[in-house]
């Protein structure tokens, strides 16, 4: 069943693929394969809570500060050793690849990670110790091309609900009955970024990423939810 799982998003994500980058199709044709596979075009008052989902999909909430959330849609999963890499597709185009809940690469954004990896893989949400652990992350980011930037990140759990700003559409009761851990970067604080925020919960057996903040840049930050979260259940 997952093989064939697998296969449906690969197929989803390689027509997507050939949307964007072959203009050969009508018109038309694009406007039905957006229409039937991406939703983020919302009502007047921008309300993503009345937006029809498709139920062969799942989708993943973006929002960024000073623009109206948009839904990705999941276009198919790619094995590592490290787990599944979670690549999601926006209708304009926009790609960001999660892997852990992590954020393992973007692509059509204003800053850009186009690649990260770890030395060391970080360990599963199950075995993070009260006192926390370090870990390294080495990413590519453009514009610039800066490649194997290599950063320490400090990750802790949270006690309690974060004194963040939350989306809208993640209620504080909800949030509560999460497991938060933080991600810090330590050196370098020239290049420092925002906190990452995690927001954990079991789904389907395992421990899932259900909401996360993470910063790309000082000035490009996400909040991310698999949408919508009441049955977003892998």
């Amino acid at each position: 069943m997952l093989t064939d799982l697998r296969a449906r998003y690969r197929l989803v994500g390689a027509v997507c693929l050939v949307l964007f980058l072959v203009a050969c199709g009508s018109r038309s044709l694009v406007s039905d394969v957006f229409s039937a596979v991406y939703s983020d075009t919302f009502n007047a008052s921008n309300d993503i809570t009345q937006t029809k989902l498709n139920p062969d999909y799942r989708y993943l909430r973006v929002e960024v500060a000073g623009a109206n959330a948009a839904l990705l849609v999941l276009g198919y999963l790619d094995a590592t050793p490290q787990g599944d890499v979670e690549v999601w597709y926006s209708s304009k185009g926009e790609v960001i690849k999660l892997q852990n809940g992590r954020i393992v690469g973007t692509a059509g954004l204003t800053t850009d990670w186009r690649r990260v990896s770890y030395p060391i893989a970080p360990p599963a949400w199950t075995a993070i110790p009260v006192d926390g652990l370090q870990f390294t992350r080495v990413r590519d980011e453009s514009p610039g091309y800066r490649n194997a930037i290599a950063q320490t990140v400090q990750l802790k759990p949270w006690a309690g609900l974060p004194s963040i700003p939350l989306a809208a559409t993640l209620p504080t009761d909800v949030a509560r009955s999460y497991d938060w851990y933080q991600e810090v970067q330590t050196g370098s604080p020239e290049r420092a970024l925002p906190p990452s925020w995690f927001a954990v919960d079991y789904r389907d057996g395992k421990r899932t990423v259900i909401y996360s903040e993470q910063c790309l840049s000082v000035s490009l930050c996400l909040k991310l939810q698999l949408w919508p979260v009441e049955k977003a259940k892998f």
